[in-house]
C-alpha cells in the first residue's frame, strides 16, 4: 500500500516538474535586429483585416488604435474601425504593438494550470482506488 502511494506521488511530482519547465523557459531576444524590423515582423505576423484590432504606441508617446488594413515595405496603414480614418505608420516610428488576445505568458500559465488540474484529478482518483483496495 505504501509503495503504491509513493509511486503515485513520485509520478505526480515528475509530471509537475516536467510542466514547470515551460514556465521557466526563456527566450533570448535577438539584439541584432532594430526596433523597426521587430515591429515590421510583428505587423506581418498579425496580418491584415478588420478583426486584427491593435494599439500602436509611437516613439513620441502617442497611441493609435485600429485595424491593420495594409502593409508595405516601410510602413503600414491603421484604419479606425469606428470612423474609417486611416493613419500611415512608419515601422521605425512605432515603439510597440499590442493586440487583442492572450499574451504568450498567459497561454503558458493556462496550460500549466490545466496540466496541474489534470494531474491532481488523476492523483485523487488513484488515491481513492488505493483506499478502496484495502
Amino acid at each position: 500500500m505504501v509503495k503504491k502511494c509513493l509511486s503515485i506521488a513520485l509520478i505526480a511530482l515528475l509530471t509537475l516538474a516536467a510542466n514547470s519547465a515551460f514556465v521557466l523557459a526563456q527566450t533570448n531576444p535577438n539584439n541584432s535586429t532594430s526596433n523597426g524590423e521587430k515591429i515590421k515582423a510583428d505587423v506581418l505576423k498579425r496580418g491584415t483585416g478588420v478583426k486584427k484590432i491593435v494599439t500602436v504606441k509611437m516613439l513620441n508617446g502617442a497611441k493609435i488604435k485600429g485595424y491593420i488594413s495594409q502593409t508595405g515595405a516601410d510602413s503600414f496603414t491603421l484604419t479606425d474601425s469606428e470612423t474609417g480614418q486611416t493613419n500611415t505608420v512608419a515601422y521605425r516610428d512605432a515603439a510597440q504593438i499590442k493586440g487583442g488576445g492572450l499574451s504568450k505568458g498567459a497561454k503558458i500559465a493556462i496550460g500549466v494550470g490545466i496540466a496541474a488540474a489534470a494531474t491532481l484529478t488523476v492523483l485523487y482518483i488513484a488515491f481513492q482506488n488505493a483506499i478502496k483496495d484495502n
